[in-house]
């Protein structure tokens, strides 16, 4: 089997350049949609900074809570121990329906209403966008 390539009917082509349009200055509709989606994208964000501060600052009033407890616990009595158990397994009690409640709030309101919008904005960004032949 030889190795040799044949070069004698190689022929030079040059390609041909792609034409380059400049895309059209969107439409008034167009330009609504696309501030609408940004605006939406800026409540959606919004909105998690916002829980993400509840849940930081319900988590500080939890740890600082506990802190006290801890240092009243210190010099308790027996009695004062079981009564300060009881109110620690409260306040986890409490912590835990807070992450909860927020959490569910979270999901219903990202899941049931602004992805939804987000998606129906951004199909009628991507849908309406003309196709320059």
């Amino acid at each position: 089997m030889s190795n040799d390539i044949d070069l004698k009917n190689l022929k030079d082509t040059i390609p041909t350049v792609a034409p380059v349009v400049d895309p059209e200055p969107l439409t008034g509709k167009e330009k609504a949609g696309v501030s609408l989606t940004w605006g939406i994208i800026g409540v959606l964000v919004g909105f998690l900074i916002m829980i993400m501060i509840i849940f930081v600052w319900g988590e500080n009033q939890f740890l600082s809570s506990l802190e006290q407890i801890e240092k009243l616990g210190s010099s308790a009595t027996p009695e004062q121990l079981k009564e300060l158990a009881t109110l620690t397994s409260e306040v986890g009690e409490q912590q835990s329906n807070f992450r909860t409640f927020w959490f569910d709030t979270l999901q219903l309101i990202l899941i049931n209403v602004l992805f939804p919008t987000l998606t129906a904005l951004l199909g009628y960004v991507f849908g309406t966008s003309r196709n320059n032949n």
